[in-house]
């Protein structure tokens, strides 16, 4: 019996946008510094602001969007008890980590595909909890999560634990800027522990927070029927505005803005961070409400997202393939030698390229070459 979920196109449209913020954010830790930012990229106000409307915007907003996404896709898989579908579905996440193990040697340090897969194990347990229960276990990690970001600001003054790291960053960024193909897999699988541990610490209570709301709107297929849902979109425009917008700028000013030492860690620098990350799941949720809008208003607007959204896993890795050739040294090697302007200039060129090869392929199939990989792996 065919149990196929029919696509739902407004959920392919949001991961297509998703990963138009994803190589935005992504850019500068490929093309600058492995700290993303540095005081050199926003020399110009130009650089400036482009690095502080990337950081208000985007950075840590649509990694989270992402995470629903998943959560979303996963609440058709995660069903029932067939021993089947959980062994498809165990496959599926150990394709994903082996992928994100080598995205993250061969393109990409801050790989976040090899995070979901560990977290996603966690869907074979939250699928059993009722959607009043996956609820108040996501505000509990949030709040968790809070906790945990208070706790590195007040970290942060200590700033003797930062000489490690930015020597091994250093060591990093010299090596992005000389090595070959080999020598620079080598540097990133060296990098490696000091970028997961970050990404760890950052992401991870909100990502497996996103995943059970997505489980929970997958079930209630809020995505399926987006307009019937008006209120709880409505309301996430209203708190994106009035909260999550004002305290993403002000994290994005403490980070990059005037006075600000960009690409170092103070105080200062890190409750930036702190504030930006708190900001995203609001302006998360109001970047949801306010497409809905547009989509109202223009029902053919966000097509154009949808072909990408449909094969994300291979736009997510196609960014990072691209970016590593212009900004590498084994490929244009422009890597630290744009400031913050011209680097998200290019990151929209990579995106815009990826979007219209997403258009073209669908012609001949409506999957990329990574979900082809990874459904032939899981044998579904």
């Amino acid at each position: 019996m065919n149990t196929a979920t029919p696509r739902q196109d407004f959920a392919d449209e949001l991961r297509g946008f998703a990963l138009l913020g994803i190589v935005l954010v992504n850019a500068p830790f490929l093309a600058i510094s492995g700290l993303g930012y540095t005081e050199a990229s926003v020399a110009s106000s130009g650089d400036r602001i482009a690095a502080f409307l990337t950081v208000a915007l985007a950075q840590a907003k649509f990694y989270l969007l992402f995470a629903f996404l998943f959560g979303y896709s996963m609440s058709f898989l995660v069903r029932g008890d067939d021993a089947a579908w959980k062994a498809r579905f165990v496959r599926r996440l150990l394709g994903l980590a082996v992928l994100g193990v080598l995205h993250a040697v061969w393109l990409f340090v801050g790989d976040i595909l090899l995070l979901y897969a560990l977290l996603g194990t966690v869907l074979l347990v939250l699928r059993r909890w009722t959607d009043a229960t996956l609820i108040r276990a996501a505000v509990m990690l949030g709040i968790l999560w809070a906790v945990l970001l208070g706790a590195l600001a007040m970290a942060s003054a200590d700033t003797s634990q930062n000489a490690e790291v930015i020597e091994r960053v250093t060591a990093f960024d010299a090596a992005m800027t000389s090595a070959n193909w080999w020598q620079a897999a080598a540097a990133r699988l060296e990098f490696w522990p000091v970028a997961a541990t970050v990404i760890g610490l950052l992401n991870g209570l909100p990502v497996l927070a996103a995943f059970a709301g997505g489980l929970v709107a997958g079930r209630q297929k809020l995505l399926a029927q987006p307009n019937a849902q008006a209120p709880l979109w409505r309301r996430g425009r209203s708190l994106g505005s009035v909260l999550g917008l004002p305290t993403a700028l002000l994290g994005a000013w403490l980070s990059v803005g005037p006075g600000a030492q960009v690409g170092l860690t103070g105080l200062r620098e890190t409750i930036g961070v702190v504030l930006g990350f708190v900001s995203a799941p609001l302006l998360s949720w109001a970047y949801v409400g306010w497409l809905l809008r547009w989509r109202a208003h223009a029902p053919e607007a966000l097509r154009w997202f949808r072909p990408a959204g449909r094969m994300s896993l291979s736009g997510y890795l196609g960014e990072s393939v691209l970016l590593s050739l212009v900004f590498c040294a084994y490929g244009l090697g422009l890597f630290g030698q744009l400031g913050a302007g011209a680097v998200a200039g290019v990151a929209l060129l990579v995106w815009l390229a990826l979007d219209m090869l997403a258009h073209g392929s669908q012609r001949y199939s409506a999957r990329g070459p990574a979900e082809a990989l990874l459904r032939r792996f899981t044998g579904a």
